[in-house]
């Protein structure tokens, strides 16, 4: 919060303190340049900064970081810290009723901010499909989009891939390129043979490329991404549960420390296996929601990610527990 401060002791320099003090109002009330400032005040840029930072010095102007802003701060390096995490981004919560639909969304905005510092003409990206990979995509400008290549790491997901394909508001499918397969086969056979097909295994090795990769984390609850999308039932999803499976990852399960487990992941899968996360830079997981911190713990532990983005709910439930 910025707070322009309006009454003053009288100074024998009148007029330079109410140059200072106009200078502070147009920058940071009426959001003016500097340039803008400096055509409007009849002075040079440069002055136009000096006028700033002496607003700054003297107490004209009080910068202060909203405290839940520093709370949110805090969990990020508290996340670090505790869990061996490369880099941990925390959304602070907002006030009133939100939903779920919502919380994903300014997760994904967070993700897509920080996506951002790896897009470059010649960059790739991998993604592993899920709801909040698919609106982290949207949220991407078009201008940042120039020269990047986002390539799937396994197959596609009809629930995210359809929906892709349907909006490209920003453009994004110019730049996509997907496994032409499904994550699932319909058969271990059929599987196998496209497994072996030149424009999946092509596919894969680009994404081995990534200098950074975006991936979902499912948990194996009832409402788990993977039962909501088709991909198992919740019978699959109990039966799971009863293995150890805490949560999953392109399509394969793990549990409490990480490990897959080997009965619960499908034969049918076309991908890149998850233990092959833990040889790729960047590996950015983006979930939210008290219901995966188990499935997020479980994916720190098994070495698969290496940056979080998730929400300050989520953050609090992986520290107290």
């Amino acid at each position: 919060m910025t707070d322009i401060t309006r009454s003053h002791p009288a100074r024998p320099d009148a007029d330079r303190h109410g140059i200072v003090v106009r200078a502070a109002w147009l920058y940071y009330k009426d959001a003016l340049t500097q340039a803008e400032i400096a055509d409007r005040l009849f002075v040079s840029r440069a002055t136009v900064g000096r006028l700033l930072e002496e607003a700054r010095a003297e107490g004209i102007v009080r910068i202060e970081i909203s405290a839940d802003h520093l709370a949110a701060f805090q969990l990020s390096e508290d996340l670090r810290a505790q869990y061996g995490l490369a880099d941990a981004v925390v959304v602070p919560r907002i006030s009133g009723d939100a939903t779920r639909e919502r919380a994903n969304g300014r997760v994904a905005s967070a993700a897509a901010e920080y996506v951002k510092r790896f897009l470059r003409p010649g960059a790739v990206i991998g993604i592993a499909w899920g709801d909040t990979v698919a609106r982290v995509l949207f949220a991407l400008s078009r201008d940042s989009l120039e020269g990047v290549t986002f390539v799937a790491i396994a197959g596609g997901i009809d629930t995210y891939t359809r929906d892709v394909y349907a909006r490209n508001t920003n453009g994004v499918n110019e730049h996509l390129r997907i496994i032409p397969a499904p994550l699932l086969a319909s058969s271990p056979k059929i599987a196998a043979a496209l497994r072996q097909d030149e424009s999946v295994t092509s596919a894969v090795r680009l994404a081995e490329t990534a200098v950074a990769t975006l991936t979902g984390i499912g948990s194996s609850g009832p409402s788990a991404s993977a039962v909501r999308s088709g991909l198992i039932t919740e019978d699959q999803a109990r039966a799971f549960r009863t293995l150890g499976v805490v949560g999953d990852m392109v399509g394969e399960w793990f549990d409490g420390q990480g490990r897959l487990v080997r009965k619960a992941t499908s034969d049918r899968k076309i991908g890149m296996g998850i233990e092959h996360l833990r040889q790729l830079p960047s590996v950015i997981g983006v979930a939210s929601g008290v219901e995966k911190v188990e499935a997020i713990r479980g994916a720190i532990s098994g070495g698969y990610l290496r940056v979080l983005i998730t929400d300050e709910s989520t953050a609090e439930a992986l520290l107290a527990r």
